[in-house]
């Protein structure tokens, strides 16, 4: 028996051991594997153990990329009717926590990437996951130093800035109306209830400002259309203060005003997913004040970063007024000038009473003092200015003998145009622009009130002219004799009837067609004098030997 028998041979032991050793081994990498198929979802992608394909898609480019934006959006329309702080501080969170996602989803894909051809993957897609990383790295580098502004304005906002100045309430002299300046801050619609509360006696508010949160111009809109209140404004208003404004039941703006519209917007977010909400908002909040659609869709395609200013003929087809207004229809001079002097320091601001107090102190007086009365009788502005440009008429019809032949030329062509521009609109004031003594109302306003704004501007600057120009060396007397071959040479075309309204009050009773259409053949008449004659002409009519110039200061 060899010393083998009764055992087994060694090439059995080593077969035996080698197949123990590789059952250990694989008992060894499938406890590995289920150990690192277990965990949470997080932790998984963190360590790399899911696919690259699933980790870049799904983890990194879905999760940790779109969906935060697409959440800080969705936040921004859900708190469209909060207090922009809530809004905005939500932003911010979620900006913060959609870096700490894409961090999470690039060092998770990262690490995906390097167990991608160990896994049997190709090592071009490897390249391409990384450069993809990479760029992607670089893009929001980018795009968040760019957004640091941003950002910064978001942090103020969720501290409590608002975006326009703060709003004041200030109730006019009389108390029929009061002022809201500042932006459209939060906490502006509570304010002005307050006030208007406290002062029952409010039929206007008077509306300045630039802007500010759409859910606050809705809501001060709220305010003034319960109450059945009117809107009225003097300098601007625009972006959200228009929301507020088209509330009013009466609508109207000074001339000189203006009224800004552009699309509304959303503070946070991307542009690029909010940009379709906003339009929409903007069509869907003017749709609601019963505005025509093509005026609200030049409203959506007017940019945030720039304000559409429409005219007032147009805001009159598109109802967004309800009347033409001719200016100062609120007591602002009442209710500023404390004092006679505080008065008169408003009415030197003018260029033209300026002008009027260096030469002519005494007159300049005479005005400050009968609009001091009315300002004291919490008259509007319309009502003040009304009584002083008639004062202010007076003095020019005493200046007139003394003026230059500029200045009496440049008088001459204005009141023409005047005449006939008024007798377009209306005969009676066509009459009461050559004869004042026939106004027919107490209206206040006068016949300038009917005549386009550029005639102010030309009134003013004759009226200077006249003012800076006269001279007591300028006067002439004419006697009887000259003056009447003057009238008999400027009257020589018109027709006796024209000469009879012109001359008789009576026969201008109850005509006031043919009195206007006499005043300006008269007008017209002069002007057609031959150019040396006409200067003489002018003096010879205005001359006024039987009254003394005004007093020099």
């Amino acid at each position: 028996m060899s010393a083998q028998s009764g055992g087994r041979p060694a090439s059995c032991d080593g077969r035996q051991k080698y197949i123990q050793d590789a059952t250990e081994g694989t008992h060894l990498v499938v406890a590995a594997a289920s150990k690192s198929s277990k965990g949470w979802f997080i932790g998984k992608h963190w360590r790399g153990d899911y696919s690259l394909g699933r980790s870049y898609w799904l983890h990194t480019v879905l999760l940790a990329s779109l969906m935060p934006a697409f959440t800080i959006s969705l936040l921004a329309r859900l708190t469209n009717n909060m207090p922009a702080r809530y809004g905005v501080t939500g932003v911010l969170v979620i900006a913060g926590f959609s870096y700490i996602s894409w961090l999470w989803g690039v060092v998770g894909c990262w690490r995906s990437a390097n167990r991608h051809v160990a896994r049997g993957g190709r090592r071009w897609a490897v390249i391409m996951a990384k450069l993809m990383i990479v760029f992607g790295a670089f893009s929001l580098g980018s795009s968040s130093w760019h957004a640091t502004g941003s950002f910064r304005e978001m942090l103020e906002i969720a501290r409590g800035k608002q975006l326009g100045p703060p709003v004041t309430y200030q109730v006019r002299a009389g108390g029929k109306s009061i002022l809201l300046q500042g932006g459209m801050n939060d906490g502006a619609a509570d304010g002005l209830a307050r006030a208007l509360d406290a002062a029952p006696e409010v039929t206007t508010v008077v509306l300045y400002s630039a802007g500010g949160w759409v859910r606050e111009g809705k809501l001060v809109a709220d305010v003034i259309a319960g109450r059945g209140l009117n809107t009225y404004v003097e300098q601007e208003c625009s972006s959200a203060c228009t929301l507020a404004f088209l509330a009013g039941r009466d609508r109207a703006i000074d001339p000189h005003a203006r009224l800004g519209f552009h699309t509304l917007y959303t503070v946070g977010g991307d542009d690029r997913i909010n940009k379709p909400f906003d339009r929409a908002l903007t069509q869907q909040t003017y749709s609601h004040f019963g505005l025509p659609y093509d005026f609200i869709e030049r409203i959506a395609d007017t940019p945030q970063s720039g304000s559409w200013y429409p005219t007032i003929p147009e805001m009159l087809r598109a109802t967004v007024l309800t009347r033409i207004s001719a200016g100062g229809e609120t007591t602002v001079l009442a209710t500023m000038a404390a004092t006679r002097e505080d008065l008169a320091n408003e009415f030197r601001k003018s260029a033209l009473f300026n002008l009027l107090a260096r030469h002519y102190p005494l007159e300049f007086k005479r005005i400050v003092d009968l609009a001091w009365t009315r300002a004291q009788a919490s008259a509007t502005d319309n009502e003040i200015l009304a009584a002083s440009r008639e004062q202010l008429g007076m003095v020019t019809r005493r200046l007139l003998p003394i003026a230059s032949d500029r200045a009496l030329a440049e008088f001459q062509q204005l009141v023409l145009d005047q005449a006939e521009a008024l007798r377009i609109k209306s005969a009676t004031a066509c009459t009461e622009l050559i004869f004042p003594g026939a106004r027919a109302s107490n209206s206040g306003a006068g016949p300038q009130a009917l005549l386009p704004p550029d005639f102010a501007a030309r009134e003013m600057k004759v009226t200077m002219t006249l003012i800076s120009d006269s001279d007591p060396l300028n006067a002439r007397r004419f006697t009887q004799r000259e003056k009447a071959a003057a009238l008999r040479k400027a009257l020589s075309s018109l027709s006796r009837d024209e000469l009879k309204l012109l001359s008789s009050p009576a026969a201008r009773v109850g005509n006031p067609v043919a009195t206007c259409n006499a005043t300006v053949a008269y007008l017209q008449a002069v002007n057609n004098l031959p150019e040396d004659e006409r200067a003489t002409v002018f003096r010879m009519l205005y001359s006024q030997d039987e009254k003394k110039p005004a007093e020099a200061g």
